[in-house]
């Protein structure tokens, strides 16, 4: 009868000590992890332009139209939903953009440069949250010149606690991808129009690298 060195195996590892396989382990398998990830865990992590001491997450956000630097009109409108979804992954109980637009029409402000017209602790009240999120687009571009090819976006988010008025947590980040294209200087500049052309299509402009600002800067903003 031939015997079955599967059933074999399986009734030999099932009489060794628990204590030997954990030693098995830990010499096999804990040094490939320790040189692996380590490094991702000691000084790689970002740190925050601002965080105010003993931070506490708000129960319950608000994160405003962004303000625009740039000269893309979709921009704060994309980094204002990639912001806010990012948020919401972490814990954060944000409350929907409608009641937010619609609240801020009853008080006069239908643009994000208005926001300053009224004070933090007044539109906390009147969309009932305790903290507001305020966003700032500064850069939001892509060039495109045959040789050469610039995807940047740049963008500030500033927390404040909407009772005190006080500067919660501050975070800005920059990405940038550039390329310069030395050879097939016509097809480059070819692939740049079609990708640039698809990228307005979708309404997804430099999705990329807003995602890229986003999650960098809500990674040094504490879990809820």
């Amino acid at each position: 009868m031939q015997k079955n060195y599967y059933t074999d195996y399986k009734r030999r590892l099932h009489r060794l000590k628990p204590s030997f396989l954990v030693s098995v382990f830990t010499l096999t398998f804990l040094p490939f992890y320790l040189f692996t990830f380590l490094p991702i865990f000691i000084g790689c992590a970002p740190k925050a332009k601002y965080l105010i001491e003993n931070y506490v997450p708000p129960e319950r956000v608000a994160v405003l139209p962004f303000t625009n630097q740039s000269i893309d009109f979709d921009a704060p409108v994309l980094m204002r939903y990639l912001f806010n979804k990012r948020l919401i992954a972490n814990g954060y109980n944000t409350i929907s953009f409608e009641e937010i637009d619609n609240k801020l029409h009853k008080m006069g402000i239908t643009d994000a440069g208005q926001l300053p017209t009224a004070t933090q602790k007044e539109i906390g009240e009147t969309l009932n949250v305790d903290a507001l999120f305020y966003g700032d687009v500064i850069e939001f571009k892509y060039t495109t010149l045959g040789f050469y090819y610039s995807r940047t976006v740049e963008a500030n988010f500033k927390l404040f606690n909407a009772k005190r008025e006080e500067l919660l947590w501050e975070d800005e980040r920059k990405v940038s991808h550039k390329k310069i294209e030395t050879e097939n200087i016509g097809k480059a500049f070819a692939s740049q129009l079609i990708e640039k052309t698809i990228d307005k299509a979708l309404r997804s402009p430099l999705r990329q690298e807003a995602n890229g600002v986003v999650n960098t800067s809500v990674m040094t903003l504490p879990r809820k």
